[in-house]
């Protein structure tokens, strides 16, 4: 009985998508792409079946066995053989399609389950995938340029919201240097193997301090042998204190090459 349920046409294969155990499901086809709902449905419906097997179908052998009994009783003779038949089986025969229709229900009801759980696990799955192909692409795009022009924008919308008594800050006043610093700069400084951008990016302090209220730098302010950003130059700056007791010296390192020179 239950190999030639699975036979049934509900669960049939070959067909195009939707049919068997898919028929009549219709607004959500995008979900059998490649037939992916169809399969998972007649997975649920195997699952489903093992956990909940259909109830033994013995209406068969219960219509013949009370029909027979009935006859040989004589329950209701009329002498008529065939009209004596016919009654004795009349109530077996109404316990007959009872069992049969129970089991008709039970195959509706698995098949029905099945195609709606074959469904939400296919549309999972295309989901599931949509968001990793999405969270892919975002991060293949999420590029040092990508974060350049975001960083930019910020600072170029801040500085663009300032009241004309207010004063900019460093990333107001110098956004596309700034920004530069944030992402291009300090990037190579990660990663460069030159000796000199190492020494540079293990002593680092940073942007040159900056005055909001004056706008002015302050390079007395820089710790003496340590490297500061500076964005007007878009070079690192030093600080190497005469040894006389005289003025500072200024030295200046390109961004990119690390190359010396004085200011």
């Amino acid at each position: 009985m239950k190999n030639r349920t699975l036979k049934r046409p509900m669960f049939r294969k070959g067909g195009p998508a939707m049919e068997g155990i898919m028929t009549g499901i219709q607004d959500r086809t995008n979900y059998n792409e490649g037939g992916r709902a169809t399969e998972l449905a007649e997975e649920y419906a195997k699952l489903l079946r093992r956990m909940a097997p259909s109830p033994t179908d013995r209406s068969l052998p219960q219509f013949l066995i009370q029909g027979g009994l009935n006859l040989v009783s004589g329950k209701g003779a009329t002498g008529n053989t065939l009209r004596d038949i016919a009654s004795a089986y009349q109530q077996p025969t109404a316990g007959l399609f009872k069992g049969i229709q129970a089991r008709d229900a039970y195959d509706s009801q698995v098949g029905m389950a099945a195609a709606k759980a074959g469904i939400s696990g296919a549309q999972s799955e295309r989901e599931a995938a949509l968001k990793a192909r999405a969270n892919s692409s975002l991060q293949k795009d999420y590029s040092p340029q990508r974060a350049f022009e975001e960083l930019l924008k910020e600072n170029l919308k801040s500085a663009g919201k300032l009241q004309t008594f207010q004063k900019p800050n460093l990333e107001q006043k110098y956004p596309r240097a700034t920004a530069e610093y944030d992402i291009y700069v300090t990037r190579n400084l990660r990663a460069t193997n030159d000796p000199t951008g190492k020494i540079i990016a293990a002593n680092s302090k940073g942007f040159v301090p900056f005055d909001p209220k004056t706008q002015t730098f302050n390079y007395n302010a820089m710790q003496p042998g340590s490297f500061y950003y500076d964005p007007r130059q878009r070079s690192f700056v030093q600080r190497i204190p005469s040894q006389d007791g005289g003025k500072s010296e200024i030295f200046l390192y390109d961004k990119d090459t690390f190359k010396k020179s004085k200011l």
